[in-house]
């Protein structure tokens, strides 16, 4: 089963250090985005954990990951925020706001949303090397052997345990601490 918001607990940290410069969306969506295949791919394997194709390749993650994630970001998630704020009660709802600044406007220089784009999708298939034994970053080339960095080979779910407890804790935190919150102080 993915828990692609855990995958957030990579993003978010590294926009907060540099917020100025990074998107917020293009590396939060390029986080999540390479879950996308599970559900077009699941009904179509024996293994629910092999519901894995192109997007969680390190191929997939520099090329259609990318494009996916700034589509996205600079199609859909700026007028869906603009009409979702004008429709908002009082017009004084701040859903939209993290850590000081409006997520939902489209990224302003373009090579730091392919930067941030990259660094999403990157981490994810990184981190998924990680948590999941069946990991297709070479696709579409298939090895006979299953790639993985498992920490415990023989007990998956302990696996899973030692990367998703820490990241659902910063996920948290910045959730808390973060979400229509003034930014962090700059040290």
């Amino acid at each position: 089963m993915p828990l692609t918001p855990f995958h957030l607990g990579i993003a978010w940290p590294i926009w907060i250090r540099a917020r100025d410069k990074f998107h917020f969306v293009c590396l939060s969506f390029g986080a999540a985005v390479p879950d996308l295949e599970i559900l077009w791919l699941a009904p179509f394997v024996s293994e629910p954990g092999h519901a894995r194709g192109l997007l969680h390749s390190f191929y997939g993650a520099l090329t259609v990951d990318v494009v996916i994630t700034l589509m996205v970001a600079y199609l859909l998630v700026p007028p869906i925020g603009r009409w979702l704020r004008k429709r908002a009660r009082n017009g004084g709802e701040k859903w939209h706001i993290f850590a000081g600044v409006d997520i939902t406007r489209a990224p302003r220089d373009p090579a730091w949303a392919v930067l941030s784009a990259l660094i999403g999708t990157v981490s994810h298939v990184t981190l998924d090397l990680f948590t999941h034994e069946f990991n297709p970053i070479f696709y579409p080339y298939h090895l006979d052997k299953d790639i993985n960095w498992l920490l415990f080979p023989d007990d998956l779910s302990l696996s899973l345990i030692v990367f998703y407890i820490p990241l659902g804790i910063i996920l948290f935190y910045y959730l808390l601490k973060y979400w229509t919150k003034p930014g962090p102080d700059k040290a």
